[in-house]
Parts: C-alpha cells; sequence; structure tokens
C-alpha cells in the first residue's frame, strides 16, 4: 500500500516549477530502491504487511511486525537500504570516471551518495534515528533509548531548522534543508507520545513471538514493593519476558510478579503501588 503524505504534492509543484524535475524523477527512484531494499531484507528476516509513504524529504516504509524484531535483525534491516545506496555510490562512481561524458552517472553517483548519507543522520523518522536507538538498546532499556534518541532528533531538528534561517537571512533559500528540519521535529514529538503506549503494546506482541519462535530470552529484575505499577513498567525491556522480584526495604523477597499480571493490575486497579496490588490480590485469592 502506498499512502502520498499531504505535504508532498504542494513540495512537488514547487520543485517542477523552480526546474528540479529532472533531479527529482531520479532522487525518487533511488528513494523507491532504497525501501524496497529495506522490504527485502525484512521479507528474509520473515516481516510482512507493509506501507509506503511518501513525504516531502523522502519515502518512509512501515511493516506492520516490524516490532517483533531484534536488536539484530533491527540494525541489518535499518543499515542494509543506506549501505546499498554507498555501494551503488562507488560503482556508479568508478564507471563515471571511465565515461566522464556520460552526466547520468554523475548524477546516480551524487544521488545515491547523498541518499545514503542523508539517511544515516542519527534522527527520526530517518534510518540513522532507528539504528542509534538499537545501538543504545544494547545497553539500555527500549524506553530509555528510545528517548535519548528522540533528543538526539530534536537536536539535529533545531539545528537543521536554524541553519535554515541563517541560510534565508543570507540571500540563499533552501527549502529541503527547512522541510527536513520540520520532519525531523514532527517525527521526533510523535514518538514522543508514542513512546507512552509503546512499552505495553510490545508486552502483548511477545505472546506472538513466544509462539512464532518457540522460546523467548527472560531478564528478571528485583523492585521495592513500595513503587508503583507504571514505573515497573517503564523498565519492562521490549525483547525479553521480564520477570519482577519484589523486595521490602530489608531486601527480602516477598513476591513474585510477572510482566502480564502488571498490566493486568493497570487496566483493573489503575497506577497503585505493588504493595496495594499485592494486597488486593491476597483478598481476592481468600
Amino acid at each position: 500500500m502506498i499512502k502520498i503524505n499531504k505535504y508532498f504534492i504542494p513540495y512537488l509543484l514547487i520543485l517542477f516549477y523552480i526546474g528540479y524535475e529532472k533531479k527529482f524523477i531520479i532522487s525518487l527512484i533511488i528513494v523507491f530502491l532504497h525501501e524496497g531494499i529495506h522490504y527485502i531484507v525484512a521479507r528474509y528476516f520473515g516481516f510482512s504487511g507493509f506501507q509506503i509513504e511518501i513525504l516531502p524529504v523522502g519515502t518512509v516504509l512501515k511493516l506492520r511486525d516490524i516490532e517483533e524484531a531484534s536488536i539484530k535483525e533491527n540494525l541489518i534491516i535499518s543499515l542494509s537500504a543506506p549501505l546499498t545506496n554507498l555501494i551503488l555510490a562507488a560503482i556508479f562512481y568508478v564507471i563515471f570516471k571511465f565515461k566522464p561524458s556520460m552526466n547520468i552517472y554523475l548524477l546516480l553517483y551524487e544521488y545515491n551518495l547523498i541518499i545514503g548519507l542523508f539517511n544515516l543522520i542519527p534522527a527520526y523518522p530517518l534510518d540513522g534515528g532507528r539504528i542509534i536507538r538499537d545501538l543504545l538498546n544494547c545497553k539500555y532499556i527500549y524506553k530509555r533509548a528510545n528517548l535519548i534518541t528522540i533528543y538526539i532528533s530534536l537536536l539535529i531538528g533545531i539545528l537543521l531548522i536554524l541553519t535554515y534561517l541563517f541560510l534565508f537571512f543570507g540571500g540563499k533559500i533552501n527549502i529541503s534543508i527547512g522541510l527536513i528540519g520540520l520532519f525531523i521535529i514532527i517525527s521526533s514529538i510523535k514518538e514522543r507520545e508514542r513512546i507512552t503506549y509503546i512499552i505495553m503494546g510490545d508486552i502483548i506482541k511477545k505472546k506472538n513471538i513466544f509462539l512464532k519462535r518457540g522460546y523467548i530470552e527472560n531478564r528478571s529484575i528485583s523492585v521495592n514493593y513500595k513503587i508503583t505499577l507504571v514505573s515497573i513498567l517503564s523498565i519492562v525491556e521490549k525483547n525479553k519476558y521480564n520477570i519482577f522480584y519484589v523486595l521490602d526495604d530489608e531486601m527480602k523477597v516477598i513476591d513474585l510478579i510477572f510482566e502480564q499480571e502488571i498490566i493486568e493490575g493497570l487496566k483493573l486497579y489503575g497506577n497503585i503501588t505493588i504493595r496495594e496490588f499485592m494486597d488486593i490480590e491476597d483478598r481476592n485469592y481468600r
């Protein structure tokens, strides 16, 4: 399914008006090739159901079950297309050196290089944003890694907007830089809003991962019985099944809670403390 962003048509008309139609068509073909590489690699790992959204700054491939991917799978999928663009850039550069009269090879070299490097910028919704998030996820829990990436994205978006304004007041108009900065900021804000619900959704999806693969890696962590259910939810690891040892102030184990119990507790009782949740559960069992 292909979806066209509402800002794409006005942007397209502006480009045609100022005479960029040829370059735009070449870049669009390379961008679709870029997303096609993502799709092929994702299919190799067993992911399906896609939607391509055409934006003024490029295209975004959305896969239905990509959230089930491991850190390694995510990194390979995200890196595959930019690296392909850089390899193609090198190939077309060599061809152009042998046939300097063929300007098409120069354009293909330049656009593959630009699109490859551009997508490695560590900001949402670009591949670089997902790459830096997954690298951070190797050290931090998913929610924190995602939050750090959002702040990096916002900083890059703001810097691009400031660059656009600096060039504009200097007499140089570069629409692309302004639009890229704006879309990075918008995407980062949307990701920040989504992060509140993402962990809960991941917990539900883990059952599908478990049934599909036949196994899932565990992660255990000790928590104080005075903290709230939402606080526990914030430290849930995305790709692992989380088990919580509940400790009192003397660090003695008083209970064992599984991640799906946290979800049920939030649904039934709201954001109560673990101690209150344990008391309710004890009364229900009597």
